[in-house]
């Protein structure tokens, strides 16, 4: 190889490593936000939707056998249509002792359509559950997709202060680890660069005396 084709490998490898520590730098501040937006909106009583996916906890025993107290469980926001008999739904409580709180029950009569607005029927699993009032589907926060029980710790931890404490500190370091290899890495190719493109000085041919 050329030495001119070693110096324009060595200068596409350097705009690569810049491009690859901006993207890198640019992806860990996305994912830092996302979180800090997760959990402040968790901690002011909303409910963070990624993608019309969001993530609850169940609070009480009322779908046992199938959901715990603890667990936590992710639902997807769906049309109403897609919302039937025997589906999982959580959902804003109106009225009642338990008016303001989330709900996770179960669908249990065909939903009914009026006037264009869907309705549904819940119950807990619970034996001895009492039917729920109808709810609109304008209270529906999301259908059941799954449960993830390696969630429930690291969710409980989270939520407490020392977990707070935790997540803040965790971005402080990366982010200030993330700056400092950017810094590290920008100094350290820019001195690559400048021996690689300053003139080299031509030696002078001796000539031979006669």
């Amino acid at each position: 190889m050329t030495t001119f084709g070693m110096v324009q490998r060595m200068k596409q490898k350097s705009k690569f490593r810049k491009i690859s520590s901006i993207l890198s730098t640019v992806l860990l501040i996305a994912v830092i936000l996302l979180l800090v937006v997760i959990f402040i909106t968790r901690l002011t009583g909303n409910v963070p939707s990624i993608f019309g996916y969001s993530v609850f906890r169940v609070q009480t025993d009322s779908m046992t056998p199938f959901l715990e107290v603890g667990d936590v469980i992710i639902d997807k926001k769906v049309p109403a249509e897609e919302i039937k008999k025997g589906d999982i739904i959580t959902y804003d409580c109106l009225s009642g002792d338990l008016a303001g709180q989330t709900i996770t029950h179960r669908v249990v009569t065909d939903p009914e359509s009026r006037n264009g607005t869907y309705y549904f029927r819940t119950q807990g699993d619970k034996e001895g559950a009492p039917l729920d009032d109808i709810i609109s589907y304008d209270q529906v926060e999301g259908k059941f997709v799954n449960k993830l029980p390696w969630l429930n710790k690291l969710y409980t931890f989270f939520l407490s202060p020392y977990g707070l404490l935790t997540f803040i500190l965790i971005i402080i370091v990366l982010f200030g680890y993330e700056m400092i290899s950017l810094i590290v890495s920008y100094k350290s190719l820019d001195e690559k660069d400048d021996d690689y493109y300053e003139p080299k000085a031509k030696k002078r041919s001796k000539k031979r005396k006669k």
